[in-house]
Parts: structure tokens; sequence; C-alpha cells
């Protein structure tokens, strides 16, 4: 597995990482969503209402404004796309691309287990799966309060992803948590791959909802799978 790399598209910039039987990546500052039908033509991109929880759907259970925060392909006929503006993008898929997908993975999301909802549904299989971390705010830039802190006091990684910032806050790193969580749940270290990019400190590069506040503006990060049978 390889990074996304930066492109052009309709004069825009994304990164995308792109073969025989996947497509997948994420935008840049300002995308356009409209410009993403131009890298996918004629595919359905199902977008999905983002409520920081730990549900994930196929496109079967997909319809307008579904509040979800992940989504599961199987086979080809569509492109999952997950928003964010700091939290986590996840992308997984299995060696043969026959299934994949992508997480929203905030905070919430990674103490209510999303990750591990996955792991249900991939069973015995989720050895066989690559995940990707995409650009999303690291550890050394996001300040949480000691509630978040408390939330997360039953998680066995939990001292591994705070670090006390100043009295009453900590810096949390989500990216670690979530590396943290899918090895305990099977995922092979080696099989797990990190942009290393901060939303947060890519001024100009990408959006950060910490560091620019609530402008609307978000990465679309999108996974479509192609030239592969439906898996049975």
């Amino acid at each position: 597995m390889t990074d996304p790399v930066l492109r052009q598209l309709a004069g825009e910039s994304l990164y995308v990482h792109e073969e025989e039987k996947l497509i997948y990546g994420y935008t840049t500052r300002n995308f356009p969503p409209t410009v993403l039908k131009r890298l996918l033509p004629g595919v359905p991109i199902l977008f999905l209402k983002q409520v920081h929880s730990d549900r994930i759907i196929t496109p079967g259970e997909w319809r307008p404004g579904v509040e979800a925060d992940g989504m599961q392909l199987r086979g080809e006929g569509a492109a999952a796309l997950i928003q964010t503006a700091d939290c986590l993008p996840l992308f997984f898929f299995d060696d043969e691309r026959r299934c994949g997908g992508v997480l929203h993975v905030g905070w919430r999301g990674l103490q209510q287990g999303i990750e591990e909802r996955l792991a249900e549904r991939l069973g015995e299989e989720l050895r066989r799966f690559r995940f990707y971390l995409g650009p999303g705010i690291e550890g050394n830039c996001y300040e949480v309060g000691e509630e978040v802190r408390e939330k997360f006091a039953k998680k066995p990684y939990s001292n591994a992803i705070f670090t006390p910032a100043r009295p009453g806050k900590h810096l949390l790193d989500l990216k670690a948590g979530l590396k943290l969580s899918l090895q305990a749940l099977g995922a092979a270290p080696e099989r797990i791959r990190d942009s290393g990019l901060c939303t947060f400190c890519s001024r100009g590069l990408f959006p950060s909802f910490r560091r620019d506040g609530g402008t609307g503006r978000r990465i679309f990060n999108f996974l479509m799978l192609r030239g592969a049978a439906a898996a049975s």
C-alpha cells in the first residue's frame, strides 16, 4: 500500500491513490465536491450525515440524510465519502480489494468504539485488511479538557494517548489511540499506515476546525472499489 499522491483535477488539488481495483484519497482546502464527479464519473458518491456515532452502514442501507459515521463497501458500484476538518478518516480494504470503506473517527467515535464495530463486521477477515489514517489533528495540537480524559478512563490505551498540558487540560493523540485499538483487535502494525499530515499545522492545505473555527470547509475523504465482483 502506498500513500495517496498530490495531483491536479480540473484546476483543484487532491491526494489520490489509484490502482486497478481501488481508488481512495482526500481533497485539500476549498475543494468543491462537484469536482469529485470528474474523478469518479457515473459513480454514486454517498455522503452521510455524520453525528460522531459508532454506526457503520452499507450502500444498501444508505438514503439521503442517513445518520452514520462509516460506510463499508463490498464490490463495486458506489463511492463512500466521509467529511473531516480535524477528525480522522480511517480507510480500510482487504488484500483482494473486494471489501473496503472509510470511517469518521473523532474523540467521540473512538470513545464509543467505532473501530470495534468495524472489527465485529469484519470478523476473522480483519487480519486480511489494510488500514490508512488520512489527515487529522496530531496529538501535539489537540488540547482537550479533563472531562474528555475521564471518558477514556476504561480504555486500556488511555494512559498512552493523554499528555498533561496545563491545569485541567491534556493533549490527546487520536491517531495513537486508533492505532493501539486496531492492533488490540488483531490488525498487524505493518498493515496500519499513517499519512503523517496534521490538519491544524497544514494552514493553506487543509481546513481545521480547531484553527479556523466553523467555516464549513471540509476535507472529502473517498474510497471506491472497482473492477471486482461483489463479495458473496
